[in-house]
């Protein structure tokens, strides 16, 4: 009769296998979900797809072509390094299996290839990157390293990382672990503070003068007719902006109100309660059509003579704004200017809205929108010549949001602290900034996952138990995070930011227990 090592897991009789294949089981999905997770989001950043070809000569896209890019040799040692710890995690699952050593060196290089193919041809239809047979190469190279990185040093280094998950269980009592996580969300929820802070608006500066129809540069002039402009330090609701574009009476505009122009006549043009300083026509008298609005065509257009301060430290003061102008441009064909503008003559701004054929774009100042990425927000195909449009721009001290017409435009112009983070390292554009707020919430709550995954071994095996676990340190953390962004920013609280962090943390908890066995292995006899 031949006896087994038998050990107890969690309450529940397990077999004892060797060593080494008790840590290619305890490890093997580990290494290749994080491999997985960490090339696509290498690779795929910021998720957004458009299948349409990103290049005119790649007609074919299953052909791929070569890359269009000058690869470095840091961009090809990159590239082999990303699917090193792929390579690494097929061949700890295919030795769990009991496959032989050369059959796993072909199934590494062709899962590999065909892994990399994958992401390269996603690649085709974002249209940032850049795809070609060069990234397939170099990446199958990875996987095939990672294959001999297993084969000189595998054994070892998983056994080694069994011994230290085991040392770090043993020691993690119930107590250390409620430590470990409240000190882990806390010092999360510092950075994250300090990152959300940078979405104010500390650096406007008073001394910047009000155009409307140019810049103080005087180089953007803009052609066509303005109607109303309004502008209030408070972010203005989406009922209230929809009742003001349809002239509807609405509740609460008065507050934050800083001025009204309403242009029905020449300047100067004062605004209702002279809050803000009137405007003036500059450097020549416009030209009248008729007695409803001011016709900019080029040559003059309207300015404060002197810095409405008062507006701009208010708006510092809240680090919220929104700016209603109703306007008409001439032309869109070749058109480009200025429609609203609080700048200086150094070609320096606080905001600028302006008209680039049919496009409407907006830029405002913050430490963020002053970084080399610019976030130029551009939402295509707003004018017509000579249509009216009602324009509504507001931020929350962390979103903006563009209203035309009342309605809101998609998508959202948001500066998370995932923007403040990665705009530190690299150039992204406004319509990446909803995956930076992905790319945030799994760099938090994903670790957390896998410290909570852990501490869910040392509760009692009462579903009750780990429940509360799961509550007080997935749940409640995800909600007091997205609360505390909102009371440090002014904006509004979103529970997709909620469901993102449990979703990430409950991945999280998965993961650190993707192979965990919970079963009785029959005795031989």
């Amino acid at each position: 009769m031949s006896i087994e090592v038998l050990r107890f897991d969690a309450g529940i009789m397990t077999t004892q296998e060797p060593p080494h294949r008790q840590a290619f089981a305890e490890w093997s999905n580990r290494i290749l979900l994080l491999s997985l997770l960490g090339i696509f989001y290498l690779t795929l950043f910021p998720f957004r797809f458009s299948f349409a070809p990103t290049l005119v000569f790649h007609r074919y896209p299953f052909l791929l072509g070569m890359t269009g890019k000058r690869q470095s040799h840091m961009d090809v040692f990159l590239n082999v390094l990303l699917f090193v710890p792929f390579g690494f995690g097929v061949c700890a699952k295919l030795c769990k299996r009991g496959t032989g050593r050369w059959t796993a060196f072909l199934l590494a290089l062709g899962i590999g290839a065909a892994a990399s193919y994958a992401v390269e041809f996603l690649q085709f239809y974002i249209p940032p990157r850049d795809s070609g047979w060069n990234d397939v190469v170099t990446n199958t190279a990875g996987s095939v390293a990672g294959f001999f990185l297993f084969e000189l040093c595998g054994g070892a280094v998983l056994n080694e990382l069994s011994k230290w998950e085991d040392s770090f269980t043993a020691w993690l009592t119930p107590g250390r672990a409620a430590f470990l996580i409240g000190a882990y969300f806390a010092l999360c929820f510092g950075i994250s503070v300090r990152l959300q802070t940078e979405t104010r608006l500390i650096d406007w500066n008073p001394q910047y003068n009000l155009f409307v129809g140019n810049d103080a540069t005087g180089r953007n002039p803009w052609r066509g007719q303005v109607l109303l402009l309004q502008l209030w330090s408070r972010a203005l609701s989406e009922p209230t902006i929809r009742a003001i574009a349809g002239r509807e009476p609405a509740q609460d505009t008065s507050a934050g109100l800083l001025g009204s122009y309403d242009v029905m006549g020449p300047p100067p043009i004062r605004s209702e309660s002279d809050s803000l300083p009137p405007l003036g026509q500059t450097p020549e008298q416009p030209q009248w059509a008729n007695d409803r609005a001011s016709e900019l065509d080029g040559r003059s257009w309207l300015r404060t003579q002197i810095p409405p301060e008062n507006l701009t430290r208010a708006i510092q003061k809240t680090s919220q704004f929104t700016v209603h102008v109703v306007c008409a441009p001439f032309a869109t064909e070749n058109a480009k200017g200025h429609i609203v503008s609080l700048s200086e003559p150094a070609d320096y701004a606080n905001f600028q809205l302006w008209q680039e054929g049919t496009n409407l774009l907006l830029w405002f100042r913050n430490p963020l929108t002053e970084t080399p990425s610019a976030l130029v927000w551009t939402v295509p195909d707003v004018f017509e010549a000579g249509k009216v449009r009602d324009i509504a721009v507001t931020y929350d001290g962390s979103d903006a949001f563009i209203y035309l017409d009342g309605n809101p435009v998609a998508p959202t112009y948001r500066l998370s602290p995932g923007a403040s983070l990665l705009l530190r390292r690299i150039i992204i554009k406004t319509a990446d900034l909803q995956a930076c707020v992905i790319v945030y919430d799994t760099l938090v709550f994903l670790p957390a996952g896998l410290l909570i995954g852990v501490a869910t071994r040392k509760t009692s095996v009462k579903k009750i138990s780990r429940l509360w676990v799961v509550v007080l340190g997935g749940i409640l953390p995800a909600v007091l995070l997205e609360i505390l962004l909102a009371l440090v920013s002014g904006r509004r609280i979103w529970v997709g930011n909620i469901a993102l962090s449990l979703l990430f943390g409950l991945a999280g908890i998965l993961l650190i227990n993707a192979d965990r066995r919970f079963k009785v292995s029959p005795r031989a006899g």
